[in-house]
């Protein structure tokens, strides 16, 4: 047995004259000393301090930027991150080791990590691991996101794309190694659905969780890659898709860059695909994956592109649900509705046979305004909205009404469906398939029914400006026919202007089992009502458009 023992009264002085006195100033201060006069050139003093790290949540997105060689556009896309419909919760930073900087971005971010070692790519991706939000956004220095990314990115999600996604795919060969000739997002080829890629690069959205898998297995390479790498582990350990978010042509606020910004930076010298056997390290790579088991999307059974709509073909498929005898419904807005909805005063009653006028602070007018903007917001499998085209109204215009019905691409369709090129298709094959159907008609008082080319079943009238004068009365009169005759699987071809998108709006959330169709104008010479537009007057011109998405 050993026993403590204890010091005298001398060695207690002198251990603490050596651990209070001479350690204070030979440790301490001279510490101080050391790092206020003798500060290494390269130290980082920050400016600001980080806030206490908040609890994990349910929700939130945090971005992780790289700053190297290339930090004098960070500010911009740090502005450009904050700008987003969707902001983030936080923007951190990690600074990696340059040869010619290591500078402090306290300023512009909410933390920032500096580091004296170039980590390259990998240290954002390690970080990702102490993120307290539910997703996590990466960005690649070159790269400016457009307004609407981080909406897009999540609509994608909520759509059932749950996926590592990124704003640059890359579809790669089915014959083996790396090549990106086939590309899908802000550099590639612009989809307006989201599409399904081998790996993404430049940007990256995904809940946090997904980030985990990157570390189940070691890299093939630590020098490139890791897009790859990140992408086949998850895909492998978890079953987790690598996708690109649409990319629409004409509208750039949901692209995940400004491709001016992605292609001037990008080139800059500092790039990673500059360096020696950049392609052919990222070549070995993913033949190492390939031997592992890894099916790249090009070899899988059911691969397909999405496809852009086509006006000639958006009229077939709708055509194929008449004849499969899919009830559905077909709501339409034009110029017109949208100046009501958005509370624009207008006056067509002149025009035609009475179409409608619209007075913002006329109390009944607002009433129905409200009804007909809820026609426009209705959501519903079965519930289809037609809206001026680009060609039409131009671009601008054209995405304000898309955007503001709030509607999912598949529900969208063209106003301009059953005319313009389609007309002579739409009597050819629609009206065809019309004769075999059991007809309900809403229509003018003034109509002639004997002119059409298929038996009416029942008719309901309406005068001018209907959509206001006879939307409670006709609602009530279509209710109570459709419930006291038990009406299933019938159609009922709707001729009422503005008034038509209220009434199958409400018939469809009460009716679901019967189609309703808005066709506007087509009729209105076969009516009696005169050739009221320049296709029913044989326009070349109009008979020839063919109206783009």
């Amino acid at each position: 047995m050993s026993f403590k023992q204890k010091k005298t009264l001398t060695q207690k002085i002198k251990w603490w004259v050596n651990t209070r006195i001479v350690g204070f100033w030979r440790v301490r201060f001279s510490g101080y000393v050391k790092q206020k006069v003798a500060a290494a050139p390269d130290t980082v003093k920050f400016n600001r301090d980080a806030s206490p790290m908040h609890s994990p949540t349910n929700d939130g997105i945090t971005v992780i930027l790289t700053a190297y060689k290339r930090s004098e556009y960070l500010e911009q896309q740090i502005e450009a991150l904050r700008a987003q419909t969707v902001p983030p919760t936080e923007i951190w930073v990690w600074s990696n080791r340059s040869d010619v900087e290591l500078r402090d971005m306290s300023k512009l971010a909410d933390r920032v990590v500096a580091s004296n070692s170039n980590f390259l790519f990998w240290g954002r991706f390690a970080l990702a691991n102490l993120v307290r939000t539910k997703y996590v956004a990466f960005f690649d220095d070159d790269i400016l996101p457009q307004p609407r990314w981080f909406e897009n990115c999540l609509k994608t999600i909520e759509s059932g794309h749950d996926a590592i996604l990124g704003g640059s795919g890359v579809l790669l060969p089915t014959e083996g190694g790396y090549s990106s000739k086939h590309k899908a997002g802000w550099n590639g080829n612009h989809y307006n659905s989201p599409v399904q890629v081998d790996l993404v690069g430049h940007a990256w959205f995904m809940n946090k969780a997904h980030v985990n898998y990157m570390w189940r297995e070691e890299p093939v390479s630590w020098d490139n890659g890791e897009d790859i790498h990140l992408s086949y582990m998850a895909l492998k350990h978890g079953g987790i898709k690598t996708m690109v978010p649409p990319h629409p042509e004409n509208d750039q606020s949901l692209w995940s860059c400004r491709p001016d910004f992605g292609k001037i930076v990008g080139r800059l010298n500092v790039a990673t695909y500059k360096t020696t056997d950049h392609k052919n390290t990222r070549s070995e790579i993913v033949d190492s994956h390939t031997k592992d088991g890894w099916h790249v999307v090009k070899s899988l059974p059911d691969f397909a592109l999405p496809k852009d709509k086509n006006f000639i073909e958006e009229l077939q498929i709708f055509n194929q649900k008449l004849q499969n005898n899919e009830n559905f419904s077909l709501v339409r807005f034009g110029d017109g509705e949208m100046e009501v909805i958005n509370g624009k005063a207008i006056d067509l009653s002149t025009k035609c046979n009475g179409e409608h006028k619209y007075s913002p602070n006329n109390e009944q007018d607002e009433y129905y305004r409200e009804i007909l903007e809820q026609s426009l917001l209705h959501k519903s499998d079965s519930y289809f909205v037609g809206l001026p085209c680009r060609c039409c109204v131009g671009d601008s215009h054209c995405e304000n009404l898309r955007n503001q019905s709030a509607q999912e691409e598949s529900q969208l369709t063209w106003a301009n469906l059953f005319v313009n090129a389609n007309y002579p298709k739409f009597l050819e094959s629609t009206v065809e398939i019309l004769k075999s159907k059991k007809i309900n008609m809403v229509c003018h008082e003034n109509a002639n029914l004997s002119g059409l080319p298929f038996p009416v079943n029942d008719s309901f009238r309406v005068g001018a400006n209907a959509w206001s004068q006879n939307y409670d009365s006709m609602l009530a009169e279509l209710m109570t026919y459709i419930e006291e005759n038990n009406i299933e699987n019938q159609v009922f071809i709707f001729c009422a202007g503005v008034l038509s998108n209220m009434l199958i709006f409400q018939l469809n959330k009460k009716y679901p089992n019967n189609t309703y169709l808005d066709v506007g104008s087509v009729f209105d010479d076969m009516l009696g009502l005169g050739q009221t537009r320049k296709y029913l007057k044989g326009s070349k011109k109009r008979l020839k458009q063919v109206c783009v998405w």
